[in-house]
């Protein structure tokens, strides 16, 4: 009896033990069961933040791939001698236009610019950095104005003799006394914005100018103008709509210092400046037409004799035959009134026959016409319109005449491609303005 009694005793505290361990083993499974649960279900957070953060990061590469794509789109042909930039980011480039045929970029307004290569390497050439001894004026920063000024006269100095093979007298040194009168800036201003064009060119390779000469809506007709009120100028050869084409006039009948200051107002609250060519410019742009032609295979002697000699063929001269593409046309003696359209005829001026209109070589310039701003596409050459003939164009360069110190370039339509070819130099008073005179805008930064 007792052995059973004891037999019973210890079943039951085996089945205790079993009992107590089966309940512990579950415990622990649901505990573990849980913790595992617990630890997924943070592997899975874990993996969502994860997710999350590598799209916001594929995301923020495909932006910033989108961007850098979009710069490469923007980025300007250059070379290691040229570097074309963009004014400013309201700029665009014609996608039609390169570097060897004349790169174009536009602004916000229509407006079109032209790039002239002035290379990075000239500097370097002893036949352009020596005066003395060898290199001696060879510019090392950025900073050597006078340096760099020198080595520019050299390169161009083709261009800055006159038909008997001397050096011109102009020059882009103003006397104290003449050049507020003469640009409308002070001399510290004068040598400021010189030492700025010439640091930008050093630096960049070259500078941009006005495509077209200087236009404007509405055909002016009188010496009278409000500066402040007056619109900055056009330089496109059409503007307004399809419906209602506006073809710029050249903007005629101001001074020289008014011509600057209507210039500068181009880049007004701008990061760019825009100004009046200086005398140096100018001749940078022949030589610029003059070595790309070359490197088309034209003759130096044939390109030379079109800008220094005779610029008949490619400019708006009463002796000069060609036709017009665009835009409208005036007779001298009746710019104030009478403008008619390119493809209608006037005798002894203008013939339209199967849709072409030709405007007639004229021996008397009475019978000599002024074009608005790149109406014919004869009348160009890299891309820049009008730099011979149709009007004169004011510069900053000082005459050295002390009576006439205003300079102006390139001739106009009441004269002979022989008798001011491009490269001519002219002078007038600092009150001059006429129909006869215009100018051209240059931007750098």
């Amino acid at each position: 009896m007792q052995m059973k009694n004891k037999v019973k005793s210890e079943k039951g505290i085996m089945t205790m033990y079993v009992t107590i361990a089966v309940v512990t083993f579950t415990i622990i499974l649901v505990a573990l069961f849980s913790l595992a649960v617990a630890t997924r279900r943070n592997q899975i957070k874990t993996l969502i933040k994860i997710k999350e953060v590598y799209e916001q990061d594929n995301s923020k590469k495909e932006q910033i791939y989108m961007i850098q794509g979009k710069r490469i789109e923007r980025q300007l042909p250059r070379t290691k001698d040229t570097r074309p930039y963009y004014p400013d980011d309201t700029f665009e480039k014609d996608p039609d236009t390169n570097l060897n045929d004349g790169l174009v970029i536009r602004d916000s307004n229509g407006n079109e610019y032209v790039w002239i290569e002035v290379p990075k390497s000239l500097y370097a050439d002893s036949s352009y950095n020596t005066k003395t001894t060898t290199a001696d004026k060879k510019p090392t920063k950025s900073t050597d104005y006078d340096k760099i000024e020198y080595c520019l006269n050299k390169y161009t100095e083709d261009y800055r003799k006159k038909s008997n093979g001397t050096l011109t007298s102009f020059t882009d040194e103003y006397p104290s006394d003449k050049v507020l009168a003469g640009t409308g800036l002070t001399s510290e201003q004068y040598t400021a914005l010189k030492q700025k064009m010439l640091k930008s060119v050093y630096e960049n390779g070259g500078f941009w100018i006005g495509r077209y000469e200087a236009g404007i809506a509405e055909n002016r007709t009188s010496k009278e103008i409000d500066l402040a009120t007056a619109s900055a100028p056009l330089s496109t050869s059409k503007t307004g709509t399809e419906e209602n084409p506006i073809y710029p006039y050249p903007y005629t009948y101001v001074t020289c210092s008014q011509a600057q200051e209507l210039a500068s107002k181009l880049s007004t609250g701008k990061s760019y400046t825009s100004s009046l060519m200086f005398g140096v410019q100018w001749d940078l742009v022949l030589k610029h037409i003059e070595t790309k032609e070359v490197e088309k295979g034209t003759a130096l002697a044939t390109i030379q004799s079109a800008l220094r000699t005779d610029s008949k063929d490619w400019g708006n001269y009463k002796n000069a035959s060609f036709t017009i593409n665009r835009g409208k046309y005036a007779k001298d003696g009746a710019l104030s009134s009478a403008w008619n359209n390119y493809n209608t005829a006037l005798a002894n001026c203008v013939t339209y026959a199967n849709g072409k209109s030709t405007k007639l070589s004229a021996s008397s310039s009475s019978n000599s016409i002024l074009l608005t701003t790149g109406a014919s596409d004869a009348c160009k050459k890299m891309n820049i319109y009008d730099l011979a003939g149709n009007v004169w164009e004011w510069t900053l360069e000082y005459s050295a005449n002390t009576g006439n110190p205003c300079a102006s370039r390139g001739g106009s339509y009441g004269g002979i491609g022989s008798g001011y070819p491009a490269s001519y130099r002219s002078y007038g008073y600092t009150t001059d303005s006429s129909g006869y005179i215009g100018y051209r805008p240059s931007l750098y930064k």
